[in-house]
This record gives C-alpha cells, structure tokens and sequence, in this order.
C-alpha cells in the first residue's frame, strides 16, 4: 500500500512540474497533480498516522520547491530551449531579383492585387487600382520594398 501512495505522490509532483515547465497554460496537468499530491498526503495520514503524514507533507513541500529550483535553473540554462534564430522578414522582396521593365504575366486576376509570373517566380503585383484580367502580359512599373506593381502590357 505504501508503495502505491508514494507512487501518487510521485505522479503529482510530475504533473505540477509538467504543467509549470513544459506545457503551461493547460491548467489541467496542474490540478491533476496537486489533486494527486492531496490525496496521497490525505492517504498517508489515514492509513499511517499523524507522524508518518506530517513527514509526507514536509517532504512532499520540499521535492515540490527543489522540483521549482531544478525546472527555473533548467529553463534558464536553456538547454530545452530552442537556439535557433528568425532572420528572414515578411513581405520582404529579394534584391536585384526584379527590375521595372520586366515583363510577365497574371496567373490570377488583378483587382488590384493577384497573382504574376516574373522571372518563373510567382509572386503577388498589385495594379494601380485598374482590373486586369488572368493571362494577361504585364509590366512592372515601380518596385517598393514589399511590392511590386504593374501596368498592362501594350505588346
């Protein structure tokens, strides 16, 4: 029986580290374990005494503070943290990769914006406001830094 009690305890504490360390805002890993750590307490004290369950409960106090000390320091020391880095940005053209004056075709249609094909990159170009059609040929006629906009071809 004791070693069913101390494995009570010993899954409470889990899920209280779980719930605080690795996936937090769930709540229901939280509750599961702190309802896990009362009930083997609670048990203890039914099935052993007031001596042996008040020696439950400071030790369960102490793994749950030295779980809280070992899960900050772990976090901290970022060894489950990923280190990898975000370089890119969005709506961010590449450079050099687009020219006024190149020339394409929509594969959607612009109203104003859609979808063209420059350089056998699809990319979104935006009109100045007319509606042309899909399959059309269009030109670029001025770049910013996160679009590109176009005229419809003469040619």
């Amino acid at each position: 029986m004791l070693w069913i009690i101390l494995s009570i305890i010993l899954v409470g504490l889990i899920l209280v580290f779980l719930e605080i360390f690795l996936i937090p805002g769930t709540t229901l890993f939280g509750i599961v374990g702190g309802i896990a750590l009362v009930i083997g307490v609670i048990l203890i004290y039914s099935n052993y005494g007031s001596k042996w369950g008040n020696i439950t409960t400071a030790s369960t106090m102490v793994l749950v503070l030295v779980a809280f000390v070992v899960g900050f320091k772990v976090i901290q020391s970022n060894k489950l943290a990923m280190k990898a880095e975000i370089t890119g940005k969005v709506n961010e053209l590449e450079k050099n990769l687009y020219n006024i004056g190149d020339k394409g075709v929509t594969v959607s249609e612009l109203r104003p914006n859609g979808k063209g094909i420059f350089n056998e990159n699809k990319i979104d170009v935006y009109s100045n406001g007319e509606y042309i059609q899909r399959d059309s040929e269009i030109e670029i006629i001025k770049i910013t830094n996160d679009k590109i906009f176009v005229k419809q071809s003469k040619t």
